[in-house]
């Protein structure tokens, strides 16, 4: 993986190396490979690791859709993250191209070369004044918003799968039966829940338990299986 600056652009990255278009299903696919390159981030600055975390619960939220295409739509905060790379791709690409013309038509000038009679100095069209350009920066301002954008509380607590997958086999080994609501006991955000149904999966996938519902959006009932065993998610 190439060096990245920040979590869009590592979604990016991922994607354009995966020969896919920018979608949900796309974010879908690649989220395995999202959740790796975080070791990568793990030694950065912690407000900095905070974007990185954000984007991949949402990632966790995107599979989850695809793993329950039935299950009812949760509420999202914001611009959806396919938007966000959309957006963010737009710029990147702007930035490109400038990037380019500047190393095209590169100049550069020392002081002492300039003739002593030329004074260095602003000079805009003439209809360009300073109240004109004062109101439209101040109009900038307001319409900028951040790419990524997100309430302080949901950053309180960092929830891993394998950290699920281990403390619901420490519940089956005391209850060899019970109920998913018992799970989520103490679930404190919807992204707590959706990484509790994660962990589920992959114990019903490695045969660690089995999983039954009678009825549709009834009670999922977890019982536990003799010879089964997770493998870690590291």
């Amino acid at each position: 993986m190439e060096k990245f600056e920040g979590p869009l652009d590592l979604l990016l990255q991922l994607i354009e190396r995966e020969e896919l278009s920018i979608s949900e299903i796309s974010l879908s696919k690649i989220a395995d490979q999202y959740l790796e390159s975080l070791k990568a981030v793990v030694e950065r600055d912690p407000d900095e690791l905070a974007d990185f975390l954000v984007v991949a619960a949402k990632l966790l939220l995107i599979k989850s859709r695809e793993l329950l295409p039935s299950a009812a739509p949760l509420e999202e905060d914001g611009p959806s993250l396919e938007t966000q790379l959309k957006m963010y791709k737009i710029f990147w690409e702007a930035a490109q191209k400038l990037e380019a013309l500047i190393k095209k038509k590169r100049r550069i000038y020392f002081r002492d070369k300039l003739p002593a009679s030329i004074a260095p100095r602003f000079a805009p069209p003439p209809s360009v004044t300073m109240e004109k350009m004062h109101a439209v920066f101040l109009d900038v301002l307001v319409k900028i918003t951040p790419i990524i954008k997100y309430p302080e509380e949901r950053m309180k607590k960092v929830v891993s799968i394998q950290e699920k997958i281990d403390r619901i086999r420490g519940l089956m080994d005391k209850t060899p039966t019970m109920r998913f609501h018992e799970i989520l006991d103490g679930s404190s955000d919807k992204t707590e829940v959706v990484v509790n149904f994660l962990a589920l999966l992959e114990l019903v996938r490695s045969r660690v338990v089995n999983a039954e519902q009678s009825e549709e959006f009834g009670e999922i009932v977890i019982s536990r299986l003799n010879g089964g065993d997770a493998t870690p998610i590291n």
